[in-house]
């Protein structure tokens, strides 16, 4: 993110503080400066040192800083509790913040990486990355029954029977909705997790 769009970030509310947002609408934007005390670009030192040294150089009263120290989210990780609350909060689709709204074709634009600024471009994932990638996505194991209601193999996912038995994995996904005979000796069904 470059420095004007962080600062235009900083005036629309985002990613900003509510303290500096409240005096902006009471204030009017016009009367703040915004002045840059320090740019760098050496991947080496911790911005989070730098706004620290930033932070202590004024009266703390001042600010519209929360803490005096500067603190980085980086490799945080959410607790199961956290995570939950958060899933909890747009349960309900009509409460997200784009519920009923498109972007538009600019933001599209900014949103997009086509060709070369693209991450993955020119390049594929390996074996393990893929089953791993497919362990994830993986939400419906599936079990293989005989005639007789007996498990006789348990399944991450209907690729993993179609390629074992050399079907078509729309053949599998068929069966299994249906509950007709797989191959003519099994029955597929959904294990529980």
């Amino acid at each position: 993110m470059n420095l004007y769009e962080r600062l235009t970030d900083h005036i629309k509310g985002v990613s900003s503080n509510v303290r500096l947002q409240r005096s902006i609408v009471k204030h009017g934007l016009n009367n703040f400066n915004i002045v840059i005390y320090y740019y760098h670009i050496d991947p080496a030192v911790l911005l989070t040192d730098i706004e620290t040294e930033v932070i202590k150089s004024f009266p703390f009263e001042d600010l519209y800083n929360f803490k005096k120290e500067a603190v980085s989210m980086l490799g945080y990780k959410h607790t199961r509790k956290a995570i939950k609350k958060m899933t909890l909060r747009l349960a309900d689709k009509s409460k997200h913040p784009m519920y009923g709204k498109k972007h538009k074709a600019e933001t599209k634009k900014a949103i997009s990486k086509p060709g070369n600024l693209n991450p993955m471009f020119n390049k594929k994932h390996n074996i393990e990355s893929k089953q791993k990638i497919s362990a994830a996505l993986s939400k419906t194991p599936l079990g293989l029954y005989d005639l007789n209601n007996n498990l006789i193999k348990s399944f991450k996912n209907q690729v993993e029977i179609a390629i074992e038995y050399s079907v078509f994995k729309g053949t599998v996904g068929r069966d299994l909705k249906s509950g007709k005979i797989f191959l003519g000796k099994y029955y597929i069904r959904k294990l529980d997790n």
